[in-house]
């Protein structure tokens, strides 16, 4: 490939993606091309909701709300004999009470489509002594009020809205008339509601919530203003609301106030309030201040008056657990709600004028591309993983900030085409560009280091522009340790095969086959133990160098930096040992298993099977500077190692450690006093030694390893049945 072509193809791969990006967003609301990332964001913005709803909001401070609830089913049934569907004359009752209590708005969440047919046991008799049908004192009570707003619900039929109105008796009778339909979003959730519905037989339905609102701030809805974007109700002495309106009409509701939220909604049962009626219409005045001292008494809340609902803006709907009382559906805020909730959040929004701003396309756009560049230059310009690493933190500030804004100014940033689209997919389209044509690059380097045993060490070089030779000086603590006993086992094993073969008479290739499976069980056993202390190094962070036969050599602080490279060196030395000591227990149970199987064995005329060897380990540490680099041919196998007196002195140290004890040099020492105080403190001090290649006596210490006494005692017992553990240093 072209070597220019080659250099902005990642440029234009993410050029690409962006315009690709902000093109999908121009048209996803024309279509369902980025249903999916509609979907997202709705969740994200969900989930905001419910983040806001837990702090301190502004609230109108007279929302009410009555409850048609199970209670009250179970009230009017004992106490008037009625089932449902009630009399009107129940609802006629309810806002003779809220009106006497002075509610400056009364709202039924309910729909009066038709008259019911009078009977006897529903009449009412008047003060007059004159009996009205049960509607007819419905409708009487809605005239005298004045201040009663009914609903309107409506389907779709072919893109357009049905309305179901009130009874003319209702109708006409009432203050006003609202729509009450929910408009639930594609997955079934209500964030959106309606402004408003015209019809040909109502004219202009303003939204419930709306309407009530518009009766405490003195708005004229007959003045309103509406743009495309927005809409602006105006009112007396300059009170002013503007709506903002997405592209199909709709304005969010600003969910704040749950369904029982008690402490800032005044909430009431109807069974109560009728209840209240019939006392306050049957009653004396004293009647009707013992009742409401009774529900104070009884812990109902907002009940600090014989007024509770005076100036309130009263909402009547169903929370009733049956399936011809229920609404209940999903809304930004809740799972599982009551939907007569949506009215007074949408009349705390107009009130409190805190309304939800979406931004527009140009905005999120421009945050498209801005997110887009930044993940475009960490990828092409970090090494990695911090392109990756960049990309989720921006992202996480990013979502960070708009969840603020949401939760401060109720502000919905976009975040799921700007983070998973700008951010991630530009990202991963790199991201997948640099694996698949530099890949070629990267094999040829893992080629060249194949023969490096430490993953850190692969991991540094293959970052490297250009690999070469030379070396450095570096801090670092190296480590030698030697399985003991196999050259011991490995004489016996071969003794022992030797007998076998005599004893058997086995010739030629039957033999060679003996001596090959002999050969094969001591390399798994010296394999078992090189691996249990490759395990520790690898579990340490430390760069496994090589393996000498039946020796480990490991360092730590290169190539990965390490402060405390002789800190994790030693522990890593610690568990070592205590993985050979488990390895040993758990091979002397099985030794004792064999025992008794071969009693059996020789019974039946078998041969024994041999007991398994027991190994233990010799460990020298030692720290200081020493060179670091790659050893070797370039034309050939190449090695990176460390060598110098501190390396020396590490394997001088390993000589005369014995058997399962750690020695290290008095640069370690100090090392650990320096960061590991606590592990220092439990080195023993030994006397100096001199070794081979160092004129003056060397300073040593013992790191103890074993975690409690009875590990020391059961060691001692292995000893008795195999090589011994534990010798006097040798020099």
């Amino acid at each position: 490939m072209n070597a220019r072509i080659q250099k902005r193809l990642p440029l234009l791969i993410a050029a690409a993606v962006i315009v690709t990006l902000c093109g999908l967003r121009i048209f996803q609301r024309d279509g369902s091309s980025l249903q999916l990332a509609e979907r997202l964001e709705n969740i994200t913005y969900d989930l905001r909701v419910k983040k806001a709803a837990q702090y301190p909001s502004v609230t109108a401070t007279n929302l009410a709300a009555v409850f048609i609830d199970d209670a009250s089913l179970k009230v009017v049934n004992e106490s008037w004999g009625y089932e449902w569907p009630w009399p009107r004359q129940l609802y006629g009752k309810v806002v003779r009470e809220l009106t006497a209590q002075g509610a400056k708005v009364i709202a039924f969440d309910i729909l009066f489509s038709e008259l019911q047919t009078p009977t006897p046991e529903t009449d009412v008799q008047l003060l007059t002594g004159r009996k009205v049908s049960s509607d007819q004192f419905f409708a009487r009570e809605l005239k005298s009020s004045g201040r009663v707003i009914l609903a309107t619900f409506g389907e779709t039929y072919t893109n357009l809205w049905q309305p179901i109105l009130p009874n003319d008796l209702f109708r006409t009778n009432a203050m006003a008339i609202s729509h009450a339909t929910s408009d639930n979003d594609y997955d079934g959730v209500l964030r959106r509601a309606k402004p408003y519905r015209d019809t040909p037989e109502g004219g202009r339905l303003w939204h419930m919530g709306i309407q009530m609102a518009a009766k405490e701030l003195g708005l004229d809805l007959t003045r309103s203003i509406v743009h495309d974007d927005r809409i602006i109700l105006l009112g007396d002495k300059g009170v002013q609301r503007i709506i903002p309106l997405d592209d199909n009409g709709y304005f969010y509701v600003n969910w704040s106030l749950p369904w029982n939220d008690t402490e800032r909604l005044t909430q009431l049962s109807m069974g109560l309030l009728l209840h209240m009626d019939h006392v306050r219409q049957n009653g004396t005045r004293a009647d009707f201040q013992a009742l409401m001292k009774q529900l104070r008494d009884d812990g109902l809340k907002n009940m600090e008056t014989d007024t509770p609902f005076k100036d309130k803006l009263v909402i009547i709907g169903s929370i009733g657990a049956g399936n011809n009382i229920s609404d209940i559906g999903a809304t930004a805020l809740e799972n599982e709600t009551y939907l007569v909730s949506k009215h007074w959040n949408v009349a705390n929004s107009v009130i409190t004028g805190e309304f939800v701003t979406r931004s527009g396309p140009f905005v999120e756009i421009l945050l498209i591309i801005l997110m887009g560049v930044l993940s475009t230059w960490f990828t092409l310009r970090l090494p990695p993983p911090w392109p990756s690493l960049m990309v989720i933190v921006v992202s996480g500030f990013y979502i960070l900030a708009a969840v603020g804004l949401f939760v401060g100014n109720s502000y919905w940033l976009p975040i799921t085409m700007p983070v998973i689209g700008g951010n991630f997919l530009t990202h991963v389209a790199l991201v997948t560009y640099l694996v698949v044509f530099v890949e070629g690059e990267k094999k040829r380097v893992k080629a060249v280091f194949s023969k490096l045993v430490s993953p850190n060490v692969v991991n540094e070089l293959l970052t490297a522009e250009k690999l070469n030779l030379s070396g450095s000086r570096r801090n670092i603590t190296v480590f030698f340790s030697d399985v003991r006993g196999f050259t011991q086992m490995t004489d016996v094993n071969q003794a022992n095969a030797e007998k076998y073969v005599r004893e058997h008479k086995l010739e030629g290739a039957a033999a060679e086959t003996y001596f090959n499976y002999s050969a094969q069980e001591t390399l798994e056993t010296v394999n078992l133990y090189l691996a249990t202390i490759a395990d520790q190094i690898k579990l340490h962070n430390g760069t496994l160098d090589k393996y000498m036969g039946d020796c480990v050599m490991a360092f730590w602080g290169a190539p990965t930096p390490n402060e405390k490279h002789a800190v994790s060196c030693v522990q890593a030395a610690i568990d070592a040992q205590r993985a050979m000591h488990k390895l040993n227990v758990d091979r002397a149970e099985k030794n004792k298993v064999r025992e008794v199987e071969n009693v059996k064995r020789l019974e039946e005329g078998k041969d024994p099977l041999p007991m398994l060897p027991l190994l233990s380990l010799g460990t020298g540490i030692n720290s200081g500077i020493s060179i670091v680099g790659l050893m070797g041919s370039d034309q050939h196998i190449l090695n990176y190692t460390v060598f110098g007196r501190e390396v020396n002195l590490a394997s001088r140290l390993e000589g005369v450690s014995g058997r399962g004890r750690i020695i290290i040099g008095e640069s370690t020492y100090k090392e650990l006093q320096k960061y590991e105080p606590i592990l220092a403190a439990t080195c023993v001090g030994l006397p100096p030694v001199t070794v081979k290649g160092i004129k003056d006596p060397v300073p040593i210490y013992e790191v103890p390893w074993r975690e409690s006494n009875a590990e020391a005692d059961q060691t001692v017992m292995m000893a008795k049945n195999s090589t011994e553990l534990k010798t006097p240093l040798q020099t």
